[in-house]
C-alpha cells in the first residue's frame, strides 16, 4: 500500500524525534504527543478490541501548525501505545490541514474516520481555508498493520450541502453516530452569514457513511453563546440527550458573584430530549426564546470550570459507559513551557466517566485509573489554622489525592481554606482557595512562574454544604484536575513550574479539619 510523501515524512520524523523525548518531559498518566504539538482529541472509539484515540498533531514544532492526525491505542484508557501518524495534509481538499472529526465502525467491520479537510487552494479574501467534510477508511496491509485510506470520492460534504447562509470557511468537526435504523448521522459546526445569526449545528444523514445529504439545522444561536461552536458532541445519557460544544469568543458571564464563563473560548453542555423521527432537539425546562425558538438558554452549563479545557470528545465503551476526554489547554495560548529543551507540548485530560444527576452532568475519572494506584497514605482529622502545614509523605507531582474538608466541631465557621501544591521552588506554587461563607472555590496559578499574558485564576460557586467540601485532585507533573463534591464540577489547569517544586501545604483562616487519602500513581 502506497502512502503519500507527506505522511511518510511525518512518520519518519516522529519515529526519530519521538525517541529523543525525555521521560520527565511527559506526564505520567495523561496522554501527550509522540513529538511536537497536540490539540483536539479525534476519533475516540473502541475498535477491534482496543480503545483508539486520534489527535490533532503538528509533529514538527511545539506550536500549532498544519494539522496531521496522530494515533494511539489502549487496553484500559490510561496507558497508550503510539502508532504511526494516520493522516497528513496531502491533498488539495485537506492540504492546509486535516481538522477534527470522529470515528465509527461500518457493517463490514472497517473503521471509518470522518474529518474536516481545509483546502490549500480555495481561500477567501481574508485567507480563510474552505472547509469540507471528508472520510478515510481502515484497510489491512499485507504485513498485518492497519492504514487509513482517504476516500477517492472526497470531499463527501461540501458547500452544496450547506443551508442558506452557511459559511463554507467556518464548517467543521463532524461528530458521527448511528440512527436506530442503522443509517448514519453527523452533526457539523457551521457559522452562518445571515444577519444577526452567529452559528448553527447542522445534521447530515447517510445510508453508508460515504454519501451524505443535508437533513436540517439541529440547533442555532443568535450571538448569545460565542460566534462559532466547535467540536460538537451529541449523545444519549441517563434518559436524556446531551449536546456539548466549544463556543469561541464568548463574552464574560457572571452569576452568583462568580464568573460562570470567562471571556474567550469555553465548553458548554445542554440537556434536552431528541426526537429521532423529526431529528428535533428540545432543551429541558427551556422557556420561550424570542429569536431562535430554541429556549432561553439558561440551561447551558460549563463542562469544566478551570483554566485549561477545550474540544472534548465523547465515546461509548463496550460496557455502556459514556467517557469523555478533552484537550487540557486554553486554545488562545501557545506554548508556555519555560524550558526550550522540551520536545513536546500539550496533553489530554484523564478520560472521565459521565453520568447525569438532576439534569446536571457528573464527571469522574475512569475507574481504570484506580489500578494505577500504588499504595495509600491516610491522615484523619488534621486540624488546620493560619500556619501553612505540610504533612510527612504528602508531597510530589504525580498523585491522586482525596480530601474531605469540614469546619472544626464547636468552632465558628472558618473564613477560608488554602491548599498550595507544586510549591517550594523559588516561592512558586499553584493554589486552591475556598471561602465557605460565599461557597467560592478559586484555582490560582498566578505564582506558578508563567508569563503575565495568560489567564491566571478562576473562581466558581460550588454547592453550599455548610463549610464542607469534597475534592479529588489528580496531579501529574504539569497539570491538576480537581473534581469537586463527587464530580458535580471540575476545574482543570496546567502549570509549568520546575519539577523540583513538589511541596504541598494546607492552611485555614479559622479552625477547620481535613481527612486526606494520598495515592501515588505509577505508569505501566
Amino acid at each position: 500500500m502506497v502512502i503519500s510523501k507527506e505522511l511518510k515524512r511525518a512518520r519518519e520524523y516522529e519515529a526519530e524525534k519521538g525517541a529523543l523525548v525525555k521521560d520527565e518531559e511527559r506526564a505520567v498518566y495523561h496522554l501527550s504527543p509522540r513529538i511536537g504539538w497536540l490539540n483536539d482529541p479525534n476519533g475516540f472509539s473502541f475498535y477491534n478490541g482496543k480503545y483508539h484515540l486520534f489527535y490533532q498533531y503538528h509533529p514538527y514544532n511545539t506550536f500549532w501548525g498544519p494539522m496531521h492526525w496522530g494515533h494511539v491505542v489502549s487496553d484500559d484508557l490510561i496507558s497508550w501505545e503510539y502508532l504511526p501518524a494516520t493522516m497528513a495534509p496531502d491533498t488539495d481538499y485537506d492540504g492546509a490541514g486535516c481538522f477534527s472529526g470522529s470515528a465509527i465502525t461500518l457493517d463490514d467491520g472497517r473503521q471509518l474516520l470522518i474529518y474536516t479537510g481545509c483546502s490549500k487552494v480555495d481561500l477567501d479574501e481574508a485567507g480563510r481555508w474552505a472547509q469540507t467534510q471528508c472520510v478515510a477508511v481502515s484497510s489491512e496491509t499485507e504485513v498485518g498493520t492497519t492504514e487509513y485510506v482517504k476516500y477517492e470520492g472526497n470531499p463527501v460534504i461540501t458547500s452544496d450541502h450547506l443551508p442558506e447562509g452557511g459559511d463554507i470557511y467556518e464548517f467543521r468537526d463532524p461528530f458521527i453516530w448511528r440512527a436506530s435504523d442503522g443509517t448514519f448521522r453527523a452533526v457539523v459546526a457551521n457559522a452562518n452569514t445571515s444577519e444577526g445569526k452567529a452559528t448553527q449545528l447542522c445534521i447530515y444523514k447517510s445510508p453508508d457513511g460515504f454519501k451524505w445529504e443535508f437533513a436540517k439545522v439541529l440547533f442555532e444561536d443568535w450571538r448569545h453563546i460565542g460566534v462559532m461552536w466547535e467540536c460538537p458532541n451529541f449523545f444519549p445519557l441517563g434518559g436524556r440527550q446531551i449536546l456539548i460544544a466549544s463556543p469561541m469568543d464568548m463574552e464574560t458571564e457572571e452569576a452568583d458573584g462568580s464568573i460562570r464563563f470567562p471571556k474567550g473560548n469555553n465548553v458548554v453542555y445542554m440537556v434536552g430530549d431528541y426526537d429521532e423521527a423529526t431529528e428535533t432537539f428540545t432543551l429541558a425546562r427551556a422557556a420561550s426564546h424570542e429569536k431562535s425558538g430554541q429556549g432561553a438558554l439558561a440551561t447551558y452549563h460549563p463542562v469544566d470550570c478551570g483554566l485549561d479545557f477545550y474540544a472534548p470528545q465523547v465515546m461509548e465503551t463496550p460496557d455502556g459507559r459514556r467517557v469523555m476526554i478533552g484537550w487540557m489547554q486554553d486554545p488562545s495560548i501557545g506554548n508556555l513551557h519555560n524550558d526550550d529543551d522540551f520536545n513536546i507540548f500539550c496533553q489530554m485530560t484523564v478520560p472521565r466517566e459521565l453520568t447525569l444527576r438532576n439534569d446536571r452532568l457528573i464527571q469522574w475519572p475512569v475507574r481504570e485509573l484506580e489500578s494505577y494506584r500504588d499504595g495509600n497514605m491516610v491522615f484523619a482529622s488534621v486540624e488546620l489554622d493560619d500556619n501553612e502545614r505540610s504533612l510527612e509523605g504528602i508531597s510530589g507531582r504525580v498523585l491522586d489525592l482525596e480530601i474531605e474538608l469540614e469546619p472544626k466541631d464547636g468552632a465558628e465557621l472558618y473564613k477560608s481554606f488554602s491548599m498550595k501544591f507544586a510549591s517550594g521552588c523559588e516561592d512558586l506554587y499553584t493554589e486552591l482557595r475556598y471561602i465557605p461563607e460565599r461557597s467560592i472555590l478559586t484555582i490560582d496559578r498566578s505564582n506558578s512562574g508563567q508569563p503575565d499574558n495568560y489567564t491566571k485564576r478562576r473562581s466558581i460557586r460550588v454547592r453550599n454544604r455548610g463549610g464542607a467540601l469534597s475534592l479529588r485532585i489528580l496531579l501529574d507533573r504539569w497539570s491538576a484536575e480537581v473534581f469537586i463534591n463527587g464530580g458535580e464540577q471540575v476545574m482543570s489547569t496546567t502549570f509549568y513550574t520546575p519539577l523540583a517544586a513538589d511541596g504541598i501545604t494546607f492552611s485555614a483562616d479559622g479552625s477547620a479539619a481535613i481527612d486526606i487519602t494520598k495515592y501515588t500513581i505509577t505508569g505501566k
